[in-house]
């Protein structure tokens, strides 16, 4: 019987998946060495509160006086859900790179309409919630009006990013972006 041998010119599948996992590993620890944390912050601020938000309004339904408090404490940005009873749930998100600002009912877009009350230890936005799930009234505390009833919605502004906005519905609803009317 004769030896056939064949030449293989290339990778196999198996060390061509090992490849692709090596230097994945290698993207993975080179970016933790070269960018900083802060350049997540606002990302990671603006999904929590779409997160919270949401939560926010399905704990409203159904019960009275729910509201979401955002609030700078310290070096961190806090948003808490209260009912009736005191607090309901509480997330913390690291402050650095973060500068928040809110309006009612001011649906342009955060470059050009920048946030109309910035968001401080003294002055939160309180978002208040009915038992449908809809928002009643909010905004920035101290600003003039407050609170103000929603008619077209209400947005939180981050570093005044149109990508960093967050925007919420009369319906409650919270979601990512330019406002729509």
């Amino acid at each position: 019987m004769p030896n056939h041998k064949t030449q293989s010119d290339g990778f196999s599948v198996i060390e061509l998946v090992i490849v692709i996992f090596v230097i994945g590993i290698v993207a993975a620890v080179a970016m933790t060495r070269t960018l900083r944390s802060d350049t997540y912050n606002a990302i990671i601020a603006r999904d929590q509160l779409v997160s919270i938000a949401r939560s926010a309004q399905q704990k409203a339904i159904g019960r009275t006086d729910v509201s979401l408090h955002i609030q700078p404490i310290g070096n961190s940005l806090q948003f808490r859900i209260e009912d009736e009873t005191g607090v309901v749930e509480t997330i913390n998100t690291d402050l650095a790179e973060v500068i928040p600002s809110g309006d009612v009912n001011q649906l342009a877009s955060c470059d050009v309409v920048g946030g109309g009350s910035v968001v401080s230890l003294a002055t939160p936005m309180v978002l208040n919630y009915n038992e449908l799930g809809d928002l009643l009234d909010g905004g920035v505390t101290g600003a003039p009006g407050f609170p103000e009833d929603v008619s077209t919605g209400a947005r939180l502004c981050i570093n005044n990013d149109p990508a960093m906005s967050v925007c919420f519905s009369p319906s409650g609803f919270a979601y990512v972006g330019a406002c729509v009317e």
